[in-house]
């Protein structure tokens, strides 16, 4: 496990983009991997084990352990498990996304699947969780997001907290949406991962 999170660190300074990593404590970590029987050979158990989560250009948020100031993997699907049967959520980004790990839900098993905030759909990476993580510290995400990210966002989201994120209105899936014309505000991420569920079953 050792070299699976050496890895991840090397990978850090390899990577051109501003990529944080909010160390944990080893036993919240191996408490939280645990509860969620993930397997000690893995990259998320590594990331959960070792880390609080890694923050990437002040935008995506790779989701640890648990903790008085982050919460971590193990709140997520706890608290939302209604509306993931058959996923584990593993992150999500400053505009509400998430990503997760797909079990039995989808026909793709255990590649990672995006809840776009645009679409209020899941939607297939077709990639593992090892290459998430390696596409969000070297990948194009700033193509991934074209349509999400407005002129001034890496201003507006640089002291976000780690479990805040920006509410965008008109939302990001309405028709009246203008990215660079809508209000923006920082909420609890809570907020939108609710009202983004809330509406996808009721749209």
């Amino acid at each position: 496990m050792k070299n699976i999170w050496q890895g991840i660190v090397d990978l850090t300074y390899k990577s051109n983009r501003d990529v944080n990593i909010v160390l944990g404590n080893d036993i919240n970590g191996q408490e939280d991997c645990q509860k969620l029987k993930i397997s000690s050979d893995s990259v998320l158990y590594s990331i959960v084990f070792n880390s609080n989560g890694i923050i990437i250009d002040n935008w995506i948020r790779i989701w640890g352990q648990s903790s008085y100031n982050n919460e971590g993997v193990y709140y997520y699907n706890n608290k939302y498990t209604e509306y993931i049967s058959g996923m584990i959520l593993v992150g999500c980004d400053v505009v509400g996304g998430l990503f997760a790990i797909n079990i039995s839900r989808f026909n793709d098993k255990n590649l990672i699947w995006y809840f776009a905030p645009d679409t209020l759909e899941w939607e297939c990476l077709d990639m593992k969780y090892n290459e998430f993580v390696a596409w969000t510290f070297q990948g194009n995400i700033d193509e991934f997001y074209a349509s999400m990210r407005w002129k001034n966002w890496k201003k507006d989201v640089e002291d976000i907290e780690f479990n805040r994120a920006v509410l965008i209105y008109p939302f990001l899936w309405a028709k009246e949406c203008d990215i660079e014309k809508a209000t923006k505000k920082i909420v609890a991420i809570d907020e939108i991962i609710e009202m983004n569920f809330d509406y996808s079953y009721r749209l």
